[in-house]
């Protein structure tokens, strides 16, 4: 399960960091309550990984079949 979570972040790190700082900035011009998204962003990170990644950390061809 590592080798996919490490394939994702290897492809997507910068939509995640995204993610991070966009909500962060959220929360300092809106309000406090975007940081409660924070907890929330591991779940389609690991729900990614797990159902579009193979064993080896490699992308799984043929997800639209």
């Amino acid at each position: 399960m590592m080798k996919q979570i490490w394939g994702l972040w290897r492809d997507t790190w910068w939509l995640w960091i995204g993610f991070v700082a966009v909500t962060i900035g959220f929360s300092l011009m809106v309000g406090k309550f975007f940081l409660l998204l924070l907890p929330c962003l591991p779940i389609p990170f690991f729900y990614f990984a797990i159902n579009r990644y193979d064993e080896d950390g490699n992308e799984k061809a043929n997800l639209g079949e």
